[in-house]
């Protein structure tokens, strides 16, 4: 007892009185980051960032086309925007597998993705790359916006107004749209020698020559992997790091490959947690949008009459698959 009350001891030693579990298992900071997510001006951000990005790509497409048939292929690729969808539950594998991070990740990705396919035209690779600068472009606000109010929930527990989020987004814009920049003009100059490759493949001769000296292809190749995959996988830790640290481009590209490298199990472990809270949060999103349907639709009833209302419902519903292009 003398040796408690000499070192201030008021409870016995060895006695558990609380476990710190975010130390013990960071991955559930994650479960914070859902509440973060539910938030008004955060879902208000997200909508205005798919809304222009959509806009964007529609009029990329419209304008630069050669023919209806390239633009038809070129709107296809673009995922209509989630509010214009049906609100009919998901109840397949492929669904509820293509949850909304991984639907936010391809939307982002796609005009990238899309230039794999060999027998695209240079005037479609044209639309792609412009799309995918104006997808960079919004994102970086907007997406910057979000991480920086995330970043200060998470960290300081400070909440970050709208007005204030966008202002901090656009003092990092060169960062956060230099970052991923940068790291896709570094694969295209790594394609460079390629394509001179595949320029002297086209003469009988160099093909032979070219042949021989095919493992430093699939070797240039491989270094051309490692970048593009490192800017798949990594590019929301680019805006991470800069909603925290406040840094410069190329701080963050660095930053990015060393997690995507250095961790890939702890990223994947990451992901996959990730991925089953947002289809948590989607579920009760969804169910709070049928909610707010429904009890509009209800109260509005009671004042023009049910028939009235169902033939209002569904003029409104057939107008918007006229401007949306659903069937």
């Amino acid at each position: 007892m003398s040796k408690q009350k000499s070192l201030g001891i008021s409870h016995p030693v060895g006695v558990l009185h609380e476990i710190r579990w975010i130390e013990i298992c960071p991955w559930l900071i994650l479960v914070r980051s859902l509440r973060v997510a539910l938030l008004v001006r955060v879902l208000f951000l997200a909508y205005l960032g798919v809304l222009l990005t959509q806009i964007g790509w529609s009029v990329l497409g419209s304008l630069s086309a050669e023919n209806p048939v390239e633009l038809q292929r070129f709107t296809d690729t673009v995922p209509q925007l989630p509010h214009w969808e049906s609100l009919s539950h998901p109840n397949t594998y492929t669904e509820y597998r293509n949850n909304p991070l991984f639907r936010a990740w391809n939307l982002l990705s796609q005009p990238l993705t899309e230039m794999n396919d060999p027998t695209i035209t240079w005037r479609t690779a044209f639309i792609l790359i412009s799309s995918a600068c104006w997808a960079i472009a919004i994102w970086s606000i907007f997406g910057g916006a979000i991480a920086r109010i995330s970043a200060m929930q998470l960290t300081r527990g400070e909440t970050l107004g709208l007005v204030s989020a966008l202002k901090s987004a656009t003092t990092v814009f060169s960062g956060t749209a230099g970052a991923p920049l940068i790291a896709l003009l570094g694969a295209a100059a790594l394609s460079i020698p390629l394509l001179f490759a595949g320029l002297l493949i086209r003469l009988d001769f160099m093909a032979m020559l070219t042949g021989l000296a095919w493992i430093f292809v699939l070797a240039w190749g491989a270094m051309c992997a490692v970048v593009l995959i490192g800017i798949l996988f990594g590019w929301p830790l680019m805006w991470a790091t800069l909603a925290i640290e406040r840094s410069d481009a190329f701080d963050a590209i660095s930053r990015c490959y060393a997690y995507v490298y250095q961790r890939p199990l702890q990223l994947f472990f990451y992901l996959m947690v990730a991925g089953l809270l947002g289809c948590f949060g989607e579920t009760a999103v969804h169910y709070f949008a049928i909610a707010s349907v429904n009890l509009a639709d209800w109260a509005i009833s009671w004042g023009s009459g049910s028939q009235r209302a169902a033939d209002m419902i569904l003029m409104a519903s057939e107008e918007n698959d006229s401007v949306t292009g659903m069937a």
